[in-house]
Parts: structure tokens; sequence; C-alpha cells
């Protein structure tokens, strides 16, 4: 099966190696030219950690390139750009996708298959969630994680229609990838999987952003955790309205301990928004509070917690250039 990694970051770099590694025809297809120049020239090098620590390994995919023009028509694409550049993307990469091509957003937040929907039919679109992670060490090379400790799969996917008559490329697609050595199930409750991950990220990205504070260290501070726990509540009552399962406020939760308890933290995680904001990027705030927001308004939900770190996190996003530098 041919497959365009259409955004092969750090996470896109992970998933198409892994169905590389499992037999598939793979091109990754990312506007970052010296990464994609290091990873044509000589694969994609990447520390994967487990029980016994990092190991490397090399991955030489079938192709990587700025543009799809010269990698054409394939049997799925997974889009793995940052959301607000999804239809640029798909613009830009038409070459990708034939009448039969499946596109499949893998995409952090909630609001990437709309886009997408955009362009093309039900039949052709999936969703999906990554219950794994990874950051690039720099050009060709990455570190991460095949999946989270606490997640049996490193990624849930679907059909948008689970009778789509394209069923098969998503059998195919976790085939490769459990034989590539990344855990992956297509399921149907991969939109429960996916308010799952966005209550996680709702909860820290945009605070940690603003603080530029480890997700550690933000979830061991007594206001920090009410403030976490605020918008997980939101959350979930948004989430509940509509009509996804399983998400109670009390999974997401806790008691906060008084004032500031420091974590014994070897890695401290940055999630990606904090180094967003550090080199002055713009977010994906408005997919993650800013979708709950959205989410909210459509059933009468207020949202006044995710409101507020989502017009911070705008504030902060549209003045970086005045930003305090001291005088002397």
């Amino acid at each position: 099966m041919k497959v365009a990694i259409l955004g092969a970051g750090a996470m896109g770099s992970l998933v198409g190696a892994h169905i590389k590694k499992g037999g598939g025809e793979v091109y990754f297809v990312d506007v970052f030219e010296e990464h994609m120049k290091a990873v044509a020239e000589k694969g994609i090098s990447m520390d994967l950690e487990d029980g016994a620590g990092p190991q490397p390994e090399t991955v030489k995919v079938d192709g990587a390139v700025v543009n799809g023009d010269s990698v054409g028509v394939c049997d799925a694409v997974i889009v793995l750009v940052k959301c607000y550049d999804t239809e640029t993307a798909i613009e830009g990469n038409r070459a990708l996708f034939g009448k039969d091509t499946v596109v499949i957003t893998l995409q952090n937040g909630v609001g990437g298959a709309d886009l997408i929907a955009k362009h093309f039919d039900a039949d052709h679109i999936g969703l999906g969630v990554l219950k794994s992670s990874a950051n690039i060490l720099g050009p060709g090379r990455i570190m991460g994680r095949t999946r989270f400790p606490n997640s049996p799969k490193g990624i849930y996917f679907s059909p948008s229609k689970w009778e789509t008559p394209y069923r098969h490329v998503y059998d195919e697609l976790e085939r490769l990838l459990n034989a590539g050595g990344m855990p992956a199930e297509c399921n149907e409750r991969t939109e429960e999987f996916v308010w799952d991950k966005l209550c996680t990220n709702v909860m820290i990205n945009g605070v940690a952003a603003l603080l530029q504070l480890a997700g550690e260290y933000l979830a061991n501070h007594e206001d920090g955790v009410r403030l976490m726990n605020e918008l997980a509540r939101e959350t979930c009552e948004v989430a509940t309205a509509r009509g996804i399962k399983n998400m109670e406020a009390s999974k997401y939760v806790r008691e906060p301990k008084p004032g500031y308890n420091a974590p014994e933290v070897k890695t401290p995680h940055y999630v990606s928004m904090v180094s967003d904001a550090y080199y002055k990027r713009r977010t994906e705030i408005d997919f993650m509070n800013g979708a709950v927001v959205k989410e909210g308004k459509k059933h009468g939900i207020p949202t006044p917690y995710n409101e507020t770190v989502c017009r911070l996190v705008r504030i902060m996003q549209d003045t970086y250039d005045t930003r305090y530098v001291p005088l002397t």
C-alpha cells in the first residue's frame, strides 16, 4: 500500500517509519526542507524509548520531499500538519489525492476532520488519535515512544463512516503499523479517544505555553491543579453534551496538594505549544481550548476557564514582537 505522510515532522516521521517497517510504501511530504533532505539521503534516525532506555534505529523510506507532485496518487494520506495549515497543505499537494485515496487526520485537537471535509466526502475521510510522542532532535533525527505507558495502543483510528467502501485501507494500515512495531487499532470508539486526549491537552497545553512550563511542574502546583481541574470539568461537560461516552470529569480531576511540590523529573516533557510560544509561532489553541468553547456554545454550556486560556494565548501570539526586553 502506498502511503503519504503529509506533515512529516516528529510525529509524522514516527508513524511513517513504522508503516515502512511493516512493509508499506511510504513517502514523507513536509515543508521543512533540511529535514526532508536528511531523510532522503540517510533515512529517518529514531531514538525510541522503552523499558531498557533509548533504542537507536534508522529507517529508509521511499521518498522525502517538500511537495507531493513527484510522489503521485496514494492509497492513503495521513495528515499531520498543524491544524491551521490543513487546507493549504491539501491544496498544495493535490497530486497525492486520487478518486480512491483515503485521507486520515491524526492531528492534535478537534477540527482537522472538518477542514478535510471541505475537500473530500465522508467515505474518503478518517480520523484518529496518537497515544504516542516524538520530538525532532535535528534534521533526519527524532526521539520518541510508540505508545504512552498507560495506553494499550499508540494509535487509534477509524473511518468517519464505519461502513465506508474503503474499510480495507484501514485494515491494511492497522496491519502495517502493528507489523512495524507501533501498536495500532481501527476502533469504532476513536472519537471517544480523540476527546480523551483533547481533555488532557486542554488541561495542560495552553497554560504551559503561557508559563513556559513542563507539564510535570504545572501539575504539581496547587493553583495549577485547580486550574487544570476546572478546564477538565468544562471539557467533559461539553463532550458529554456532544454525545461522547466515558467523559466523566472524575477521570481527570485530582485533589490539589498545598503549595508547590517540585517533582523529580529526569527529562521534563514540554508540550509542542510551549515550543511554539518560545519561538513565536502560531499555536493550535483554537483546535484545543478553542474547540471546547466553540462546541460549548452549540450546546449552551458556559466554558469561562477554557475561554480565558484561549484568549490569553491569542493575545500572546498576536503580540510576540512587543515582549518586554530590558533596556540594559
